[in-house]
């Protein structure tokens, strides 16, 4: 057989080595198509559908979230998988190639399969909440893959807490608040929701020099984080929670909850300020045996669109982009890449909390 098919088959249908895997994140560097044209392994451009940048970007998480990868990576009988798993297998493998024929990847078998299996929920006529489909796939994949109770997924994103409830009659009744029963329940996470807060009524105005930003407000990250500390109380509904992160899994998926209708169409501006390495996060949340437990940013998604005023009743919406979701990714220690659809391009660290972060994914040192 001509050695050139074989590179063809390689290119359509890549297969890794659990030695190629354990290598695979010291690949660091441009590599160049049959144009010339550079790519960086793992950083590679996606094709947009249609409106479904919301699906390139959970795409682009998944394939970075290094467990998950490697399975992808290294399954086998690859025919005899489901076929949402085997095509975004087939996506993921040719992310992480070394010797591409082209400079991007066009996810569009994975994205239909997607679309039929989420029966419409996730559709191509208009972008979609990535987060909603973030959970979609991480429930989908757990349950296609998982072996007895657990699988790859769970073991790899999956948390515990503990939700203590009161009730806020209860609490009003009791003259000794302390002696007021809590109804408590132990329960998983597969991520963080951060509630910002709100935005202000009020705000100076700028002229036209101004930074347009200089007016929006700025919250810390461990300030967000505080809801989970296990001494913070929520008020929601005439029920008053307290809750305990007791478990922290591998990778902690925080999602920043920006917008305040379910259809996206209010967007809260506050920018949440972290940095990328080494966040304590153990010692944030007061987690039991684990205070010494930090975390690196890994994925950072981020939502472009600015505030608009309807012409009906002069409420804020927010007015998408054509392509409204992008991300950022780390490759290697300390390299990151923005990646939007097809474009990718390096970034520094620093730029990152410039944008509107929606979904973090941090990692465990």
């Amino acid at each position: 057989m001509d050695k050139s098919l074989n590179d063809i088959k390689d290119v359509i249908q890549p297969t890794y080595s659990t030695r190629d895997v354990m290598r695979i994140d010291d690949i660091i560097g441009h590599r160049h198509d049959l144009m010339g044209r550079p790519y960086t392994v793992g950083c590679v451009g996606l094709n947009r559908v249609k409106h479904t940048s919301y699906i390139n970007v959970i795409i682009q998480t998944l394939a970075h979230i290094r467990p998950i990868r490697n399975f992808l990576l290294t399954l086998s009988n690859l025919d005899k998988q489901p076929p949402l798993v085997r095509k975004l297998s087939m996506v993921v493998r040719r992310m992480w190639h070394a010797r591409r024929f082209k400079a991007h990847i066009s996810p569009h078998e994975c994205v239909q399969e997607i679309v039929v299996l989420s029966k419409g929920r996730f559709g191509l006529d208009k972008e979609a909440d990535p987060f909603e489909l973030l959970v979609w796939m991480l429930n989908t994949l757990h349950g296609m893959v998982r072996k007895k109770k657990t699988s790859v997924v769970y073991e790899t994103v999956r948390g515990e807490m503990q939700v203590a409830t009161w009730k806020v009659q209860d609490m009003l009744q009791d003259d000794m608040v302390e002696d007021v029963e809590a109804t408590i329940l132990t329960m998983p996470f597969l991520a963080l929701s951060l509630e910002l807060p709100p935005t202000p009524l009020f705000t100076h105005p700028s002229t036209d020099d101004e930074d347009e930003r200089a007016n929006i407000p700025q919250v810390a990250l461990g300030t967000l984080l505080q809801r989970y500390n296990g001494t913070t109380t929520v008020e929601t509904n005439g029920l008053v929670r307290q809750y305990t992160v007791t478990n922290l899994p591998a990778y902690i998926v925080c999602h920043v909850k920006r917008f305040t209708k379910h259809n996206m169409s209010e967007k809260n501006l506050t920018v949440v300020n972290f940095p990328v390495r080494n966040v304590p996060f153990g010692d944030l949340l007061h987690v039991h045996g684990s205070t010494s437990v930090t975390y690196d940013l890994v994925v950072n998604v981020c939502h472009v669109g600015h505030q608009g005023k309807s012409a009906v009743d002069g409420a804020v919406l927010t007015e998408f982009e054509e392509s409204p979701f992008f991300a950022y990714v780390r490759q290697g220690e300390n390299l990151w890449f923005r990646v939007h659809d097809l474009q990718v391009e390096p970034v520094m660290p620093q730029m990152l909390f410039l944008s509107d972060s929606y979904i973090q994914v941090w990692q465990r040192n």
